[in-house]
Formats: structure tokens, sequence, C-alpha cells
């Protein structure tokens, strides 16, 4: 068995089973909010742990809900997944730039 993991925006992490095509979705912060595409909005993911998986037309929802456009809390959860993302980008941007300064550091030293 093969499960290729992805950390995503908004500390949630996608699990994917290459055997089985099942795709878990968990939660590792306190809550989150994700667009999911299978779910037809953005998942809202109520505690650390809560999943959302789908295998093939399954779909499961733990401790989750589904918030579709045109829903009440629709525009504030867009906004937390832009601020998510945003975030995620930024970090993932710092952590390259390091990197970068480390090698340039190593070559101007040659």
């Amino acid at each position: 068995m093969t499960v290729t993991v992805s950390r995503n925006a908004g500390g949630v992490t996608q699990l994917f089973n290459t055997e089985t095509g099942r795709v878990t979705y968990k939660c590792k912060a306190e809550s989150a909010f994700m667009p999911i595409e299978a779910f037809g909005g953005i998942v809202k993911f109520n505690q650390k742990g809560a999943m959302a998986t789908i295998t093939g037309d399954v779909k499961t929802l733990e401790s989750c809900e589904v918030i579709k456009e045109g829903d009440s809390n629709y525009k504030e959860a867009l906004v937390a997944v832009i601020e998510a993302k945003k975030e995620f980008v930024k970090s993932k941007y710092d952590k390259a730039q390091k990197e970068i300064q480390t090698l340039e550091n190593k070559l101007a030293s040659l």
C-alpha cells in the first residue's frame, strides 16, 4: 500500500491511497476550511482530527460540515480559505528564500 501525504493550507493534511483511490483530508489545526470539489463547497473541519474522506462515489464527513455557495456563512468561509492560502504560500516562500540564501552563501565560499 502506498499513501501519498500532502500538507495543505489551513492545517489540513491530504492522504491519498494509490491502491484504493481513497482520499482522506484530516485536520491538524483546531479547525479549518478547505474547498473540496467532491463535496460541492467548502468543508469546515470543526475540530482537530476531523476528517473528510472520498472513495470513488462514497463521501463521508467526521466532525465536518459543508458550506455551499448561498449559505449565510459562505462568504466568511471563503475569506478564511483565502487567508489560509496566503499564509501557506508565504510560509513556503520564506522557506525557499532561506534555502536559496544558504546555497548562495555556500557558492560564495567556494
